[in-house]
């Protein structure tokens, strides 16, 4: 995207021909826009250096300005104050270790997901609690948002052309949640991650739609014995591609396992020696694909070849976050050799 979408040319009387004119354009995910005027641009910017580069995106590698991100985030429906957490998330998703060249263009459904931490949560009310990945709060929803259009406009990802998806999933429209650190019995994430607690901190993922894990029992080795057994089932993304999951622990499961002794060391430690798949009798391309692509998490236990979740128990992201109306959690699971790439909010 250029900056020829700013300007006298917005100055529509009809907002439906200007849907209709950005649509046709490929400049929209398919919904009605805000119209980024020079006016919402400069308010979106807030003074900051519109020509700073911020690197470049993939598939198509175009260099990505502030100015470039203020104007997806005006498009995405953004209030202001919500930009320097759309700056921080575009900063971490253009880290190389999250491999956005790889989640853009893939046939796998995965797409990225923002975690937000620190004081930035309550300030701009980003929902960290019941229906935390649905509708409802417009900086969760806008927030997201603002990062697919950028990875639409600036990176190309467009499908059929820079997003090969063979299915998407519905968080490719944009996700963003918060953790729901006053429900949490544990550090906050950020702060596991080397951030002081009263820092904010986005984190992005690379992952799919979230998998739910509904547990009734009160049991901490059910629950944790459910989770362990939904980061690898038949399919799973995990199954194949090395990578860092990330586990989002709701505040009724939480408790539980507070309750006897477990803290997020000890929940990631079980999940990684008891989230594991027996491959020894696996044959053909699924096979191959196995012990190739997951050869940093093939571990030789006798006769049986066992394949563990990720490289380490230290790959695992554990986020409480959720309602306390159920029990529930859920795991995302990631592309291939993405990490979870934290960024502080400036």
């Amino acid at each position: 995207m250029t900056a020829d979408i700013t300007g006298d040319l917005l100055s529509y009387a009809d907002t439906d021909a200007m849907h209709d004119e950005f649509y046709a354009s490929q400049w929209t995910d398919g919904l009605p826009v805000v119209a980024p005027t020079e006016e919402r641009v400069a308010a979106m910017l807030g003074g900051r250096d519109g020509d700073e580069l911020l690197g470049t995106m993939p598939p198509r590698w175009r260099r990505t300005y502030v100015h470039h991100v203020a104007v997806n985030a005006v498009l995405a429906g953004c209030r202001p104050d919500y930009f320097p957490v759309v700056l921080a998330g575009i900063r971490a998703v253009l880290d190389i270790r999250l491999n956005l060249y790889g989640v853009q263009g893939t046939t796998n459904p995965a797409g990225v997901m923002l975690v937000v931490n620190g004081p930035a949560r309550t300030e701009l009310d980003v929902n960290s609690g019941h229906n935390l990945f649905g509708q409802g709060w417009r900086a969760n929803a806008t927030i997201g948002r603002a990062i697919r259009l950028c990875m639409i406009n600036i990176g190309g990802g467009l499908p059929e052309l820079g997003d090969m998806s063979t299915l998407g999933n519905p968080n490719k429209y944009g996700s963003c949640i918060a953790e729901n650190e006053e429900e949490s019995p544990w550090e906050p994430f950020h702060v596991e991650r080397g951030f002081a607690a009263e820092a904010s901190v986005v984190t992005a993922a690379g992952v799919t739609a979230p998998q739910n894990v509904a547990i009734l029992s009160q049991d901490p080795v059910m629950i944790l014995d459910g989770i362990a057994g939904s980061l690898m089932p038949g399919g799973a993304n995990l199954v194949l591609f090395t990578a860092q999951p990330l586990v989002v622990i709701g505040p009724v499961h939480a408790k539980h396992l507070a309750r006897n002794g477990y803290d997020k060391p000890s929940i990631r430690e079980y999940l990684w020696e008891h989230g594991t798949i027996d491959i020894t009798d696996v044959g053909g391309t699924d096979g191959k694909a196995m012990r190739e692509w997951k050869a940093g998490c093939l571990h030789v236990d006798g006769t049986r070849e066992l394949l563990r979740p990720s490289v380490a128990a230290e790959d695992i992201g554990i986020v409480v976050a959720g309602g306390r109306s159920g029990p529930h959690s859920a795991v995302l699971q990631p592309f291939n050799h993405t990490q979870l790439v934290s960024v502080p909010v400036t």
